[in-house]
């Protein structure tokens, strides 16, 4: 299983919002690529000094061929959506991970 991570970084006066807009908008228009199998959207625990806090959004794909396959096809699009909602409003920094079970 390969975890797809995008954190995102942003003041907590847009958070309401920008949850909403995940939740109803975005996260429903990268389901319809078919290329992960699941995904969790996160809040993480802590809230920064200056304000900020912090998401993650997972997606869970079966394989690196489907990994590279959102990436390739639909992942520019899709970044693009974003950027046009929320200019420099938001930081995000993407990472892939390989579940390391406890069969590796």
């Amino acid at each position: 299983m390969i975890i797809y991570n995008t954190s995102y970084i942003l003041h907590s006066s847009i958070e309401s919002e920008f949850c909403k807009w995940m939740k109803e908008k975005f996260i429903p228009l990268i389901k319809e690529t078919g290329t992960f199998t699941q995904n969790y959207f996160c809040k993480v625990m802590l809230q920064q000094e200056d304000g900020s806090q912090t998401y993650s959004l997972q997606l869970f794909f079966k394989n690196e061929a489907q990994l590279n396959k959102y990436r390739q096809d639909f992942e520019p699009k899709c970044k693009a959506i974003f950027v046009a909602k929320y200019k420099t409003d938001i930081l995000t920094f993407s990472s892939t991970m390989f579940e390391y079970g406890i069969n590796h």
